[in-house]
Formats: structure tokens, sequence, C-alpha cells
């Protein structure tokens, strides 16, 4: 059964250490101006290519995912990370509804995730069971208009592009860090 969430809406927990990234994303943090494109509130570092030493492990774990991917999607094109950017989002910080358009794959990777953080919230645009009047007994994955995922440290959580998502609002008194990505054709 297709629909627009379990094309290939995945989470992956890693093991990694996560006490250098973290010491890296602050440090960039605190030399590095932040920009607003789907955040409010928070800082959302500059788009970066060049994988830096602390993510390169977590990069080529990344990489055999999307691989798999794109080989499901029958892609034939070449495809490969584009970019990616840190979060830091304080308290009452969150991200409006977006996508992550021109690329095919994207995700993010959480970092720090205290209790109350904010989870993050896909869309189903076409859900078949309003388009159709359908009765049905209970949602899921497969039919909610909204499918959300708890943050927990060290999860990796990739979705298609165009699929609309936001995160809501940090309620915590103690900052949400993770990395987002995008992987597209080369």
């Amino acid at each position: 059964m297709y629909n627009v969430f379990s094309s290939f809406l995945s989470e992956h927990q890693f093991e990694f250490n996560l006490d250098e990234m973290k010491k890296d994303i602050l440090n960039t943090k605190s030399k590095t101006a932040g920009k607003v494109i789907s955040n409010y509130g928070g800082w959302q570092g500059p788009s970066l290519e060049q994988i830096s030493k602390p993510f390169i492990k977590v990069f080529n774990e990344i990489d055999k995912i999307v691989a798999g991917i794109i080989k499901e999607l029958r892609i034939k094109d070449h495809v490969k990370l584009h970019n990616y950017w840190f979060n830091v989002n304080g308290k009452g910080s969150f991200n409006r509804p977006h996508n992550h358009f021109g690329a095919i794959v994207s995700g993010v990777y959480y970092i720090d995730t205290p209790k109350d953080s904010g989870k993050l919230i896909f869309k189903n645009t076409y859900p078949v069971h309003e388009y159709y009047g359908l009765n049905i007994d209970g949602f899921n994955q497969y039919n909610s208009t909204e499918w959300n995922i708890q943050p927990k440290e060290n999860l990796c959580v990739l979705f298609p592009s165009y699929l609309t998502h936001y995160v809501e609002s940090n309620l915590s008194n103690k900052d949400r860090i993770s990395i987002s990505f995008n992987y597209g054709i080369a």
C-alpha cells in the first residue's frame, strides 16, 4: 500500500559518542551567525558540504541507508550528500512547516534531545480516508493526516524531501541540538 509516509519514512538508531559532535556544533554556533529559514527562534547554522571529522562516521552510515533507499526507488542517477547544517533550538524555538525542495532524501540526526523539546511532525497532504470519506478503525502512519516522531539522542530520521514537516516548540529549558541534511542528484 503506497502512502506518503511509508514511501521511505524511516528511523535508524545509531550508537555514536555524541560528545565531540555536540562540542563541535556549539563551537560553530559561538563563531557563526545563524540564519532564518524555517526556524522561529533558535539557531540554524550555515549550509555545509564538506563533512568535518566528528561527523564522518555518522554520514558514512547515512550514506549506506540512503543508497538502499535510492536502490528501492530505482533511481539510476548518482545521488550524494548535497548539504547539512546544525540546529540549536532553545526554549520556545520551533520550525514552521516546510519541505526541502530540490533534494530527494532529507533527514535529521539528533544530538541532544531534552524531554519536551518538541516532536518532528510530518503532514500527509493526501489522506486517503478523507479523500474517499472512508471509515477507519484507528490511525497509524499509513492513514494519518499527521505523523509524529519523538526525537531521541542518536536517532536518525530519513524522509522524502517533498514531505511537509515541522518541529514543535521546545518546552524544555535546555537546547535541542540536531543536524539536518539533504541528498540529491550529484
